[in-house]
């Protein structure tokens, strides 16, 4: 939860710093982080349960550390590393054209210079 935290902040930051909703980027970082998260551990539940089913394993597997805590650890990975991608998007500027500058003027057919 902190580091969605910390994804949110610095998402804001930069967010406000390239022109754009610091609000609705920081809310998007918070979402990207724990939705990968929760993504990631319910697939690894799944497969797990569905390894349970086709292979046989004992059903206490589900509740021992040895499958929890690297499904955990890559859930987590996942998740940085999708935020992380997200912070790389937030740091290119706009592409949006500047209003306030005119357009060319008109082309001058059949008049020499």
């Amino acid at each position: 939860m902190i580091f969605a935290i910390v994804a949110a902040i610095l998402a804001y930051r930069r967010g406000n710093e390239n022109g754009r909703n610091g609000w609705l980027w920081a809310l998007a970082a918070a979402g990207v982080y724990i939705g990968t998260n929760l993504v990631v551990s319910i697939g690894g539940g799944v497969l797990m349960g569905i390894d349970v089913s086709i292979f046989g394993w004992n059903e206490s597997i589900l509740d021992s550390i040895l499958f929890i805590g690297p499904i955990t650890v890559v859930a987590i990975g996942a998740s940085v590393f999708a935020t992380w991608l997200l912070l790389r998007y937030l740091d290119k500027p706009t592409a949006e054209p500047n209003a306030s500058s005119e357009p060319p003027p008109p082309p001058m057919f059949g008049q020499k210079l």
